[in-house]
């Protein structure tokens, strides 16, 4: 099957494709935070100016088959090969991404892409970054490269997420005997201390909930010898155009924990259905010893179990107390290839070479 390409580029005419964007996303059953309309829009206007923003709409009978948002990453020299990434990878702050493509017409909408992709000038490779192992397109994309002879590239991407039970206690009970006293420990000193869990509700004081985040997010990697990601001001933008649509929406879940008007620590996530997303944390290091985001956490599990919540995502990342908190795999896989003959060249030279 052909599909008709249509080339779109510039933050405009991806805002001009949200309603159908989600529309196909939803039918795609792609995981419906950072594939949301809504998450792209948000990074792409705060970290990409509008040349770096294109991608592909591809049709099937007038309808949409496949819709496709990448970003041109910045140059990285004369020598090294140009690449493209999905429209809001390239600072660790998305996952489990992937295009909305209609059930069916993966294999038409790979070949599409490849074709489309090929045919861009001063381009020679996408990395397609964090798509879940499980996703039609992925086995699509290689199943194309493998009948054009084309190399590729590929490496896993952990993820991990805690499948939730009805009851709090059901949820400790199901943690290593260390962990599970180390919890109760956390909650119980915190409750001692009379430090409570506290939600952001009102618009009208999210921005200064955002910049207690980013304070005490810096104050633990300052601790470290680091800078923090939220160093960066494009970061910080992105957090606030997405905390405020989220909070219109219903799905911001931003908590802390106060003692007294002290912000003792913070985490900042989004809820979609029954899954909750923790996104970014933070603590003050000086209260390390104590735990206080450990009985963060476990306040914010036992008040999501009650509202219906049946999973709590850490989302990338395979770090040791993601795992004590009840982690499972949700693995994923980066795919990037070659678009013409001297990345392609590069491609088996560093393949022979591994």
């Amino acid at each position: 099957m052909t599909l008709e390409t249509q080339a779109w580029r510039g933050h405009a005419a991806f805002d001009a494709l949200a309603s159908e964007w989600d529309a196909l996303a939803t039918e795609a059953g792609l995981d419906p935070l950072c594939n949301a309309h809504a998450w792209n829009a948000a990074y792409a206007h705060a970290w990409l100016d509008d040349d770096y923003v294109f991608g592909w709409r591809f049709v099937e009978g007038g309808r949409a088959a496949g819709l496709v948002a990448l970003r041109r990453e910045p140059s990285r020299g004369a020598l090294r090969l140009r690449r493209a990434l999905w429209l809001s990878d390239g600072s660790f702050d998305s996952d489990y991404l992937s295009a909305p493509v209609r059930p069916g017409l993966e294999r038409a909408c790979a070949a599409a892409l490849i074709d489309a992709a090929r045919s861009t000038p001063r381009l020679d490779a996408l990395v397609l970054a964090g798509v879940p192992d499980d996703a039609p397109l992925l086995a699509a994309l290689r199943a194309e490269l493998e009948a054009r002879g084309t190399p590729r590239r590929e490496h896993d991407v952990a993820a991990l997420a805690s499948p939730l039970p009805d009851d709090f206690e059901a949820f400790l009970t199901g943690l290593k005997p260390r962990m599970r006293s180390k919890v109760r420990s956390a909650r119980r000193a915190a409750g001692e201390r009379g430090a409570e869990l506290v939600w952001c509700e009102r618009a009208d004081e999210l921005d200064a909930w955002l910049a207690e985040l980013y304070r005490l997010h810096e104050l633990r990697w300052n601790a470290a010898g680091r800078p923090g990601s939220f160093a960066e001001p494009r970061r910080r933008a992105f957090y606030a155009a997405l905390a405020h649509g989220a909070l219109a929406r219903g799905e911001l879940c931003f908590a802390r924990l106060e003692e007294g008007g002290r912000v003792l620590a913070t985490q900042f996530g989004l809820r979609l259905g029954e899954r909750y997303y923790q996104v970014q944390e933070g603590f003050d290091p000086d209260l390390g010893g104590e735990r206080v985001g450990v009985a963060l956490r476990a306040l914010a599990i036992e008040a999501l179990i009650a509202r219906g919540v049946r999973a709590y995502d850490f989302m990338a990342g395979d770090a040791r107390h993601k795992q004590d908190w009840g982690g499972e795999p949700r693995p994923c896989t980066t795919l990037a290839f070659p678009l013409g003959a001297r990345a392609e060249l590069a491609y088996r030279a560093r393949n022979l070479l591994d």
